[in-house]
């Protein structure tokens, strides 16, 4: 059925379009292109996916984690409410050697305490220098490094948690805005650049740490953001001037609409089952149509 509607939108009888809507106070789209065509505002979907612990661990991978999973939220509980940094780049990020030297030394000089998510390390590659860095920043308990897979979702919802390091990838930002956390932002490909500008001008729940290039999935790139840029960006959004608390007051405002809409009455759950009816009536009229046609 869903396939029919599909082709309907392909043939411009109905057109289906997904939306970031409503916030708490106006109940009013902040982000919204319908172009006068009917559309169902069904989101935040992690939301609607990932209802417990056991969605939420496993959220993109198997179980076999588990231990991994336990280590990093024993660490978490033994640090202050919002006093922790989280910083993942994807699973498809691919930094220089260089790049990775500089964020290491603006995570160190920051003096926060922060989780990186760091790729494993390829036969041939060199890990010397983040293996030397995790050895160091984990006696001294200040940093915790997790090599490939990360159960993100359990870690963005813990309390200890207080901003994120991003390159806007959307799975991350809608699961960082449904935590009620705000970003720094560091995009790197595909439409990366756009979501920073929704998260830094229109939401205004971000800081931009300046990158500017654009590069293939696959590529290294030129550009290499400093670390004297990297620490401005976690300064600002760790600290306890106006903009970081105000920008934190608007993600917790975002991360309050986004579970409330998914609530019995709210907007995305009066809209499921608006699509739902939808559906129905439209499977109808198909049959309808063709028996017409028979007759």
């Amino acid at each position: 059925m869903l396939l029919l509607l599909v082709k309907s939108v392909q043939r411009g009888t109905t057109r289906l379009y997904t939306t970031l809507s409503h916030n708490n106070r106006t109940n009013k789209p902040i982000h919204f292109s319908s172009h006068n065509n009917k559309s169902w505002s069904v989101g935040p979907v992690s939301l609607w996916a990932n209802q417990d612990d056991s969605d939420k661990a496993g959220r993109g991978h198997g179980k076999e984690l588990d231990e991994e999973e336990d280590e990093v939220l024993k660490w978490l509980d033994s640090k202050e409410d919002d006093s922790v940094l989280y910083v993942s780049f994807g699973s498809m990020n691919k930094f220089p050697s260089s790049q990775l030297v500089e964020i290491a030394h603006a995570l160190e000089d920051s003096g926060k305490d922060f989780i990186w998510v760091v790729r494993k390390i390829e036969d041939g590659e060199d890990g010397g220098f983040l293996r030397e860095f995790e050895k160091r920043v984990k006696e001294r308990n200040k940093g915790y490094l997790i090599w490939g897979w990360a159960p993100q979702l359990l870690i963005l919802e813990h309390a200890a948690v207080g901003a994120v390091v991003t390159h806007c990838g959307w799975n991350t930002i809608m699961e960082s805005v449904n935590a009620g956390l705000s970003l720094a932002t560091w995009p790197l490909f595909a439409e990366q650049f756009y979501n920073e500008r929704l998260l830094v001008d229109v939401l205004k729940i971000g800081v931009s740490v300046g990158a500017k290039e654009w590069r293939n999935w696959n590529e290294f790139g030129d550009d290499v953001v400093k670390r004297e840029d990297i620490g401005k960006a976690i300064g600002l959004l760790m600290g306890s001037g106006e903009e970081c608390l105000e920008m934190r007051r608007r993600a917790k405002a975002l991360s309050g609409a986004a579970k409330k809409a998914i609530k019995f009455g709210g907007s995305s759950h009066t809209k499921l089952k608006e699509l739902i009816e939808d559906l129905k009536l439209f499977k109808l009229e198909k049959v309808r149509n063709k028996l017409e046609g028979v007759a």
